[in-house]
């Protein structure tokens, strides 16, 4: 039996059969928590996710077919994250000096072929940034994050975004310049 399609399955659920968005959250889940995974603190990644699936069940009545599902959810996923960033950016609770422990553990599970040292450097300039990231609004993190973490065109980055190309180039220059700053305050202008 071939495997219903997401326009199938979305006509399912808008007819009634709520248990079958179970099988756009399986099939999807995977992508999704990639997505906020590279946006919020590890801690949040599950209750960030599910947020991303109860917002798209709530709206699945306003997706449109002329996209994929899977670009609809990717912009769920993003805005999410944004607002999540938000919440915590508003009362200062969450950092990304968070990402530190996870970042040294990816590290030390990845074969690079580089000398201890290297890796060291490298895992201490990645610390460096990750705390000089505390300086981001929201969205520029969510644009820096989509275009060097994720490895996101500016264009790709524009459309899950929902900005123009033009305002993507202007926040990730703005970002960068206050990285830049931040970083050349905790070296001590060493880099």
């Amino acid at each position: 039996m071939a495997e219903k399609s997401d326009s199938d399955i979305i006509g399912l659920v808008l007819s009634g059969d709520a248990d079958s968005f179970e099988t756009l959250i399986d099939r999807y889940k995977d992508r999704i928590f990639k997505i906020v995974s590279a946006h919020v603190p590890p801690e949040s990644v599950e209750e960030t996710a599910n947020d991303v699936f109860f917002k798209a069940y709530k709206s699945l009545a306003n997706f449109k077919s002329d996209s994929p599902f899977l670009h609809w959810l990717s912009v769920i996923a993003v805005n999410t994250c944004r607002d999540f960033w938000r919440a915590g950016y508003s009362n200062k609770e969450y950092s990304m000096a968070s990402f530190d422990e996870d970042m040294e553990k990816s590290l030390e599970n990845r074969p690079s072929g580089k000398t201890p040292e290297e890796e060291l450097l490298e895992n201490e300039r990645k610390k460096m940034l990750y705390k000089a990231m505390d300086v981001l609004k929201p969205n520029e993190r969510i644009i820096i994050n989509m275009l060097y973490t994720e490895e996101r065109s500016v264009a790709e980055t524009a459309e899950l975004s929902g900005m123009t190309e033009s305002n993507v180039k202007v926040i990730a220059f703005r970002a960068r310049k206050k990285l830049a700053d931040a970083l050349n305050e905790i070296t001590g202008g060493a880099l």
